[in-house]
């Protein structure tokens, strides 16, 4: 990703407009992957929440391009004419792009088959594992541990199904509580990640120690979705979204500092 935008591996190389675009994905990803597979299950239903996912997704690809210092320059386009399997952004702008395509065919069409629908379900679930690969594979910053290739799908189903609170009601409820375990779960689990790698894990383990106070706030939170899911919806869906969220965004903002070379 850093060599797609051409800056250097060192320091801080994301602002508040990559953030943004980490919550977009995210929304995107797990409200295109529901929609996949409600429309599996029944073609109309689908194809009410279709727009909505592709509002998502146009916004995600608006930031994607905002947020980089080539956009003027169309670089981008380079991962559309060769296959580069190694750089996340490719993988997730593929899958961005089509998922929108295939949700524009479905909402086009008056009945689409469930072809369309297994079609959307394969590109969305990319869309959300790429953020978390895109992490991971990072091995230049220790705090990117691979417990993030779940960590980061889990917390991104966790933000969609906070949102589709307001669509789909108790069957989303029912989802948002396991999602919140599992994702708490796996937070609880990075610290334990953390202190079983070599010294340069040690010290991202420190790091998070020293200076996680939002990610244990996003931690807090996200018990309270796992808590409240059947008792108050609302206030389950508040907590969630905020706190996967926090979790997110605080690994995003740490994890850039270069372990090897700077201190914190």
């Amino acid at each position: 990703m850093t060599t797609f935008y051409g800056i250097p591996g060192g320091g801080h190389f994301w602002h508040w407009t990559t953030q943004i675009h980490f919550l977009l994905v995210a929304l995107a990803g797990g409200f295109t992957l529901y929609t996949a597979l409600l429309g599996m299950k029944n073609g109309s239903e689908g194809r009410k929440l279709a727009p909505w996912a592709l509002l998502l997704i146009a916004a995600d690809l608006f930031m994607l391009w905002a947020e980089s210092p080539a956009r003027f320059r169309f670089t981008q386009f380079w991962l559309f004419l060769g296959i580069h399997p190694k750089a996340a952004i490719w993988w997730g702008a593929w899958g961005l792009a089509l998922s929108a395509l295939l949700l524009l065919v479905i909402i086009l069409q008056k009945q689409a088959g469930r072809y369309w629908y297994a079609l959307l379900a394969v590109y969305s679930t990319i869309v959300v594992l790429y953020p978390g690969y895109a992490l991971a594979a990072n091995a230049a910053r220790p705090l990117w541990d691979h417990l993030l290739l779940a960590l980061f799908p889990a917390t991104a189903l966790l933000l969609a199904l906070a949102l589709l609170i307001a669509w789909r009601g108790e069957e989303a409820v029912r989802w948002l509580e396991l999602t919140s375990w599992v994702s708490l779960l796996l937070a609880l689990l990075l610290p334990a990640a953390l202190a079983s790698g070599g010294v340069d894990q040690a010290r991202a383990l420190a790091l998070l120690l020293r200076r996680g106070l939002l990610f244990g706030l996003g931690t807090l939170l996200v018990l309270l979705a796992a808590l409240t899911a059947r008792r108050t919806p609302a206030l389950a869906a508040a907590c969630a979204f905020a706190g996967a969220w926090l979790i997110r965004g605080w690994l995003v903002a740490e994890g850039q500092h270069s372990l090897f070379t700077h201190g914190f």
